[in-house]
């Protein structure tokens, strides 16, 4: 009787801690971010970079990064959500250079993102996160919108 007690104080124990770490994105895993100053330097030094944008389609033609690949994967919870990333994929595997996810708030969906990316074979130390998302992207001026034009 005691063991079994034990048993579920230590079940309910290792329950508690993973609700605690689920909720608290990047803490359970690691992901890794990039600031906007680097990624600006990266875009303005022309260092070859994939910019994977997951927005939904309306905020994709509000503002994204020329050259960015458009995958409108938001919120990348359902397969149809990541069947587009697969492009980013392929892209990798033809010319290996580091990934950046351009998503809304830098969060969820983006390490979602990742975590699909690294599933599919991108190595984690090739694959970055816009710290902030581009909500919180300070150089509005380099974006474009559908028209094409800077905001």
């Amino acid at each position: 009787r005691k063991d079994s007690v034990m048993t579920r104080k230590k079940f309910f124990f290792a329950w508690l801690v993973s609700l605690v770490l689920a909720g608290m994105p990047g803490l359970a895993l690691a992901y890794n971010l990039i600031e906007p100053d680097a990624l600006k330097a990266r875009i303005e030094s022309k260092q070859p970079t994939i910019l994977v944008d997951i927005q939904p389609k309306n905020a994709y033609n509000e503002h994204h990064f020329f050259g960015s690949v458009r995958t409108f994967a938001y919120p990348a919870k359902t397969d149809m959500d990541t069947n587009s990333l697969i492009q980013a994929v392929r892209l990798f595997e033809s010319n290996g250079n580091e990934v950046v996810i351009i998503g809304p708030r830098g969060t969820r969906a983006e390490q979602r993102t990742v975590d699909f990316l690294a599933s599919r074979g991108i190595p984690e130390d090739k694959l970055f996160i816009l710290k902030g998302g581009i909500n919180g992207w300070p150089y509005k001026n380099m974006l474009l919108n559908i028209r094409g034009g800077c905001q």
